[in-house]
């Protein structure tokens, strides 16, 4: 109709609207390949940049990923908070609650990152990255290994479910680590190593510090197992 009635500025609105959605795509992977290669800064500057649209649930999922990685954890925090929010919608709620029970964990505030967890696996219960986080409270929290290895498993099951996360891996790292620590608490020494090389095999070896999570998982089995010199070299 724009073009019809020769209103050109109306009609170019739709072909810009395309171009700009494109280059904020463009933007979220350029975005992420920095924080893989744990380049936080550069991360955050571009975050900063003509092309950021902080408002977008991509654009504060990333940024607290680059805060929390270079050490940041509470300022990730409050972004993941009004993620998580319940006026946010049901895709941006489930990203800010999984990301924020890893961001608690970190901060050993165990029951607060249990609730988020749980509230992420209510909410999407297909998704693996909840029941990961939930195995990881039980291993740090140092109880129920056995609890530890059932929600790894599931969680590992979950991400073979899902076509989406299959293509991705970014999750394998911890899945892989948190089974193989729980093995080895139960004394399942040869499992926990398969678990590991298993892990070595199928995570992204381009996600630098998911990659530095999974030796640091596989270190704690290795210590589990009373094997000082394994988890050194991890």
């Amino acid at each position: 109709m724009a073009n019809h009635l020769s209103i050109w500025w109306l009609a170019a609105i739709p072909g810009i609207a395309v171009v700009l959605g494109v280059q904020f795509m463009l933007q979220g992977f350029r975005v992420e390949r920095e924080i893989k290669r744990c380049r936080y800064g550069k991360a955050l500057k571009m975050l900063d940049g003509p092309l950021s649209w902080p408002f977008v649930g991509l654009y504060k999922s990333l940024r607290a990923d680059a805060l929390f990685f270079s050490g940041r954890a509470q300022e990730a925090e409050t972004i993941l908070r009004d993620l998580a929010a319940p006026q946010r919608n049901a895709a941006d709620r489930v990203i800010g609650l999984e990301n924020l029970g890893r961001v608690l964990l970190a901060q050993s505030r165990y029951e607060e990152a249990r609730q988020a967890l749980e509230a992420a696996a209510k909410l999407m219960p297909t998704r693996s990255v909840a029941f990961s986080g939930l195995a990881e409270l039980h291993l740090l929290q140092g109880t129920y290994a056995g609890l530890a290895l059932r929600d790894a498993e599931r969680a590992l099951q979950l991400h073979r479910d899902s076509l989406i996360e299959r293509t991705a891996r970014e999750h394998l790292a911890a899945i892989r680590g948190n089974q193989a620590w729980a093995l080895a608490l139960l004394g399942r020494a040869a499992e926990s190593q398969q678990a590991i090389e298993a892990g070595v095999r199928e995570m992204d070896p381009k996600f630098t510090p998911e990659v530095a999570g999974f030796h640091w998982r596989a270190g704690m089995a290795m210590l589990a197992l009373e094997d000082a010199s394994a988890a050194s070299s991890h």
